[in-house]
């Protein structure tokens, strides 16, 4: 599977992504993520969102807009995770890196062996970190997933929200150094400013 995932509908990017999408509000990210899981699943990829029920509200409208039988593909190639004590550790208490990746690897390989052509995987992480011990270990979490999402050839592609109020500039450049590639206005760029591990 070296070829292209189409992002958008305009964009196409290598599997094995690791995606940083910075904004100022979820909506402004929303459309655009609807719009890749839309693209993933006409090519028979699954889709799952890890965020709030609000913005799994919305991508569901936005599906819904652009056509997406939501209804029919939801909890098969739609996925959307709403409840983050699953992937916590200690049953939801504590926010763990390897707790966290080990879920991914399972959804991942349970994704290939469904049959799927790859999986696209976006997650709100200060959602999933924040006000739980550990949740300060958010970095050490992106650094680990780069080496598992980065990976040419493997059709993963994971986009990571960070809403830019929640963030001081010093947490701004630490994300970034551990993202290849970011989402600026609806369009995916390489980045400058990551460090490869």
């Amino acid at each position: 599977m070296s070829d292209a995932i189409p992002f958008t509908q305009s964009q196409a990017i290598n599997v094995g992504a690791h995606v940083c999408a910075m904004h100022q509000s979820p909506d402004a990210v929303l459309g655009v993520l609807a719009s890749a899981f839309a693209a993933g699943l006409a090519r028979g990829e699954r889709c799952v969102l890890v965020a709030p029920e609000a913005s799994a509200t919305e991508v569901r409208r936005l599906l819904r807009g652009g056509g997406a039988d939501v209804e029919g593909i939801e909890g098969e190639a739609l996925l959307f995770l709403t409840d983050r004590d699953p992937l916590l550790a200690n049953g939801g208490s504590e926010f763990d890196p390897d707790h966290l990746l080990d879920a991914i690897k399972g959804l991942f390989t349970a994704t290939v062996e469904a049959g799927y052509k790859g999986l696209r995987l976006s997650a709100d992480v200060p959602w999933l970190t924040r006000d739980v011990p550990g949740g300060e270990r958010a970095m050490e979490f992106e650094a680990k997933a780069d080496e598992l999402v980065n990976v040419p050839g493997v059709p993963l592609l994971a986009i990571c929200q960070y809403r830019l109020g929640d963030l001081d500039p010093e947490d701004s450049l630490a994300i970034l150094e551990r993202h290849p590639l970011t989402l600026v206005g609806g369009r995916v760029h390489q980045n400058e400013a990551y460090i490869s591990r």
